[in-house]
């Protein structure tokens, strides 16, 4: 390490990876179809303008030619929300020999040594992102523990008990749970294989319906078939349908951004600082299914009360979980939009997407590992914006200190990455969440 100063590994990483953006990833929906973008900083919030309500003091002065009065105006309803974007912090680690035998060669041979563990803290920190960016302080987190008394996979459970083969082995759950082998089937719905997948390691908290953490560790495996993630504690049983919640350390005590799911389903409270009860305009779409797979007709007639409440006109986009997908796009294939690129003559191996019309536009279906498969996600992009301080990236804003630095009992350097952000909507009455979505039903 003695041809190498600390200043030369800081100065090489500035200049290799001082813009980011080419090594971004590919895979979070969102991320992409909602770009960040600074906004105006008023101390620690952010400021955004929402208008509630129509100017409503006309007046009509019929067909005669007299002269008539004026009925006073009646302002519509502007307001200021303050926003407090949310902080996010991923450490990575570059052992001394990849610096060593790299930075000294310049900055291609830096980059070529360092790039996979420098784009999976990008990607890694990107996917924590879509993920709050879904579920931040989500009333369910990211998924009940099983209480279900129905049939899941194929099998027939009650309050949670009964058995699958889960990696390969048999395993029986007890209200959600195999104390033994630390098993936890989440309930029907909840489970989102973008969520935990990939992600061993990672820290798991299992807290009550009040937040209180009554198991605490590290996800250990993941079988994505069949709903179910292996942690090394022993996990609690719950006691009904809602009474216990996984999430990722930290989110118990809502050290997150609001998420689209919370935003949704806050149809009668207070959003981003407005009492929404009293402004349709601000009150978000929300339906829960009664455990039916999603159809186009339910999906139309949902669409139609949304079009009625909030007057919405333009294209929809619907991030649904890849079984709800599948499901869309066997059964409703003679009903899909294709536009003049198709050519009915060449066949193609999957799509990205699959569009129909609706009364608003076109609606536009996008499989997302991250969607939980009970529920869809019915959005107005133009509605909907990313701010705060910074995007995930290698810099703090207003702090010039070094991006990487040597560890002091660990032979290693030390990089992280950083974020301070927040998702707005400024018309929830223009998009929808679905719920009680079930694949597996009949109907």
């Amino acid at each position: 390490m003695a041809s190498v100063s600390s200043g030369d590994v800081v100065n090489v990483f500035k200049r290799v990876y001082g813009d980011t953006t080419n090594l971004l990833p590919e895979d979070f929906p969102l991320a992409k179809a909602i770009p960040f973008s600074e906004k105006q900083k008023v101390g620690d919030s952010y400021v955004e303008c929402v208008v509630l309500t129509n100017e409503t003091g006309i007046t009509l002065g019929g067909s005669a030619m007299d002269a008539f009065e004026l009925n006073a105006s009646i302002a519509g309803v502007v307001k200021q929300t303050s926003i407090t974007p949310y902080i996010s912090v991923l450490p990575s680690v570059v052992p001394w020999g990849v610096v060593s035998r790299s930075a000294g060669g310049g900055d291609k041979a830096f980059f070529d040594a360092t790039k996979f563990v420098v784009k999976n803290n990008l990607r890694s920190h990107s996917r924590f992102q879509e993920a709050i960016r879904l579920y931040g302080q989500s009333p369910a987190l990211l998924g009940y523990v099983s209480y279900a008394t129905a049939t899941y996979r194929s099998v027939s459970f009650t309050t949670g008990t009964g058995t699958l083969t889960v990696n390969g082995s048999s395993v029986t759950f007890t209200a959600g749970v195999n104390t033994s082998s630390k098993w936890i089937l989440l309930a029907p719905g909840s489970f989102a294989a973008g969520l935990w997948v990939g992600m061993e390691g990672v820290r798991v908290n299992q807290v009550t319906s009040t937040g209180a953490i009554v198991g605490s560790g590290k996800l250990v495996a993941v079988d994505a078939i069949q709903g179910a993630i292996q942690v090394d504690f022993t996990p609690t049983a719950a006691s009904s349908t809602t009474s216990h919640r996984l999430c990722y350390a930290g989110m118990e005590l809502a050290k997150e951004y609001v998420g689209m799911n919370k935003i949704m389903t806050t149809t009668a409270g207070t959003l981003f600082g407005i009492a929404n009860s009293g402004f349709s305009l601000f009150q978000p779409n929300y339906k829960t299914l009664a455990g039916v797979k999603l159809t186009l007709a339910r999906f139309q007639l949902e669409v139609a009360n949304m079009v009625n409440k909030g007057g919405l006109e333009g294209d929809l986009d619907v991030y649904v979980n890849p079984r709800t997908w599948a499901t869309l796009a066997s059964t409703e294939a003679g009903l899909r939009v294709y536009d003049k690129s198709y050519n009915p003559s060449e066949a193609e191996n999957g799509f990205e997407a699959i569009s129909f019309y609706t009364q608003a536009g076109k609606a536009t279906f996008r499989p997302h590992r991250m969607v939980k498969e009970g529920e869809a996600y019915v959005l107005h992009l133009p509605t909907w914006s990313r701010s705060g301080s910074a995007e995930v990236s290698f810099s703090v804003p207003g702090m010039p200190g070094e991006l990487i630095f040597p560890l002091e009992n660990q032979a290693a350097y030390a990089f992280r990455s950083y974020s301070d952000q927040y998702v707005f909507c400024n018309q929830p009455a223009h998009n929808l969440l679905i719920d009680g979505i079930n694949d597996e039903s009949s109907t």
